[in-house]
């Protein structure tokens, strides 16, 4: 497959956000998520980034202004191979049809991905493999997930090249409204069952400063969450591709704090691709999500996740990796108070300021914590980014008195179904307005058909 970009995509990027991405190069550059097996060298990507356009009116490459320039930004060159973990290898096929559904918008896309079991293939699944089911009328509906600068603009010019892809009212209301509304919940608007070249489709819209602020700092975690699992890349934008390995590292040091000292592969890759859904409420009602939804995602593309994740694992420097037997690998990691403490020092931003907010509400609990609890100031925010003297000095021993806790795992968790609670119940409600009631109850008889057939599927394997 070759990456390209949408003929109208622009090329620049806000500075303050990619200032704050600058910052993320030095732990990067060491987690650059080469791709290969967990014990073997690394390999060469199987595809090629490429930045040829559709069209041969490319936008002119834009200076940045004099007042963004320091030491850190623009970054230095990455290497080529930086990010090859993440393009996954799709079916000629099956590339060939999400590039038609992709090139049929006129309106522009930065940054798109398609995922589910409508691109990869789980035909090489085993016995003990659930097949993911289809939608009812037997063709598997694919997802997309569009990165726009400007969704004002993207809507209105996709509302008048595709009028019956939006709900009657939000025609009527226009595309200002519909960009409003799209900032509500995750910050995206969905269009679910439509027709695009003969495909069924749903695809999200959403802004690419929203999208990279998701991938660093879990503000939502739905589409940060979404790309921990395997995902076909379909465009190629070198700040996402940036945000997305931070996006890789957090998930994987999120992991290493929730599980044991010894673990198996599929145990990592499980813990990983729950992230998402704790404290999603649509995982325990008729009509969410198939109960073993993450099961199935999980044996049915160990190898995308081993991709993803197996560079990451080696360059952490904090696990090693045994092959158990044929291709079953068993990791035992570092779980020393030092090396626990580094991993939640780096946690993403919004996720080390609930776990803060908690401990330093209860300074009884810790020397540490009251210590940080009156240094704290009324309006001060955690930053993305701590500094060297932060993480070693300002809040080392807070961290190292956190996770020894024995409820520091529980915490953890508990602040991860806060932060996917909220955008998950507001994402579903804005649902009627964006897709309309006839698609929405569509889509939600369809879930719940998953449901039911996951719960039938437990019951005769006597679960």
């Amino acid at each position: 497959m070759v990456l390209v970009h949408h003929a109208a995509a622009r090329t620049s990027c806000h500075a303050p956000i990619c200032l704050v991405i600058a910052t993320a190069r030095i732990d990067l550059l060491q987690l650059s998520g080469q791709t290969g097996s967990l014990l073997a060298p690394t390999s060469k990507p199987s595809r090629a980034f490429s930045t040829t356009p559709h069209s041969p009116q490319t936008p002119p490459t834009r200076r940045l202004d004099a007042r963004f320039r320091t030491p850190a930004f623009p970054p230095p060159s990455f290497p080529a191979a930086f990010g090859a973990n993440q393009i996954l290898p799709i079916t000629p096929s099956v590339q060939s049809r999400l590039d038609s559904v992709l090139s049929s918008f006129e309106a522009p896309v930065r940054f798109a991905f398609a995922y589910g079991s409508g691109v990869f293939s789980q035909s090489e699944a085993g016995p003990e493999h659930s097949k993911r089911p289809a939608t009812r009328d037997g063709r598997k509906m694919v997802d997309f997930i569009l990165a726009v600068t400007y969704p004002q603009h993207w809507h209105a010019v996709n509302m008048s090249q595709n009028p019956r892809h939006y709900s009657l009212l939000s025609r009527i209301l226009g595309s200002t409204l519909a960009a409003w509304v799209q900032r509500r919940g995750a910050g995206l608007w969905y269009n679910p069952y439509v027709r695009i070249n003969d495909e069924l489709v749903k695809y999200g819209v959403i802004s690419v400063d929203d999208l990279c602020r998701d991938l660093l700092d879990w503000e939502t975690l739905y589409v940060s969450g979404r790309m921990h699992k395997p995902v076909a890349l379909l465009t190629s934008d070198a700040r996402v591709r940036l945000a997305q390995q931070v996006n890789l590292a957090s998930a994987l040091r999120v992991a290493q704090l929730l599980l044991p000292e010894h673990f198996t592969e599929v145990e990592l890759y499980t813990r990983i691709a729950s992230l998402s859904y704790t404290g999603d409420f649509r995982m325990s009602v008729p009509g969410g999500e198939n109960a073993d939804k993450v099961r199935n995602i999980v044996l049915n593309q160990r190898e995308e996740f081993r991709r993803l994740y197996s560079g990451l694992v080696r360059s952490m420097g904090t696990m090693s990796v045994a092959e158990m037997r044929e291709n079953r690998f068993e990791i035992t990691q570092d779980t020393s108070t030092e090396t626990r403490a580094s991993h939640a020092a780096k946690l993403p931003r919004r996720l080390r300021q609930r776990i803060q907010d908690h401990y330093t509400s209860r300074p009884d609990l810790d020397p540490a914590f009251l210590k940080l609890s009156l240094s704290k100031g009324e309006a001060e925010e955690v930053p993305r980014t701590p500094s060297r003297i932060e993480r070693e000095e300002g809040l080392k021993d807070f961290w190292r008195a956190a996770v020894q806790r024995d409820d520091f795992n529980h915490v953890v968790v508990q602040k991860i179904a806060e932060t996917v609670r909220g955008p998950a119940w507001g994402q579903s409600l804005k649902g009627i307005y964006t897709a309309g009631f006839t698609r929405t109850a569509k889509y939600v008889m369809a879930k719940v058909g998953k449901y039911f057939e996951g719960r039938r599927e437990r019951q005769d394997k006597g679960q």
